[in-house]
């Protein structure tokens, strides 16, 4: 049976993803998204989280914590 890996980012320690960006940009397998939290129409969003929706394809290169200049990324192998 395959080995599980648990993705996680912490938005304590990225308060602004939508100024970096790099774990989007390196990631081979696409595994994160970024999402706009609030809404209006007409106007950009102030704020954006960072989700790890594509867990399931994470192939453990470990390029998004390497390039993550806040360390807010943890990969995690669970058996």
């Amino acid at each position: 049976m395959p080995a599980k890996v648990s993705v996680e980012w912490l938005e304590k320690k990225c308060p602004r993803p939508q100024d970096c960006g790099k774990c989007l940009e390196v990631c081979p397998s696409m595994v994160f998204v970024l999402y706009a939290t609030e809404r209006e129409r007409y106007k950009e969003p102030e704020h954006y989280v960072i989700v790890p929706s594509f867990k399931n394809f994470c192939v453990t290169c470990n390029k998004c914590i390497d390039v993550c200049p806040n360390d807010a990324i943890k990969v995690e192998v669970k058996e």
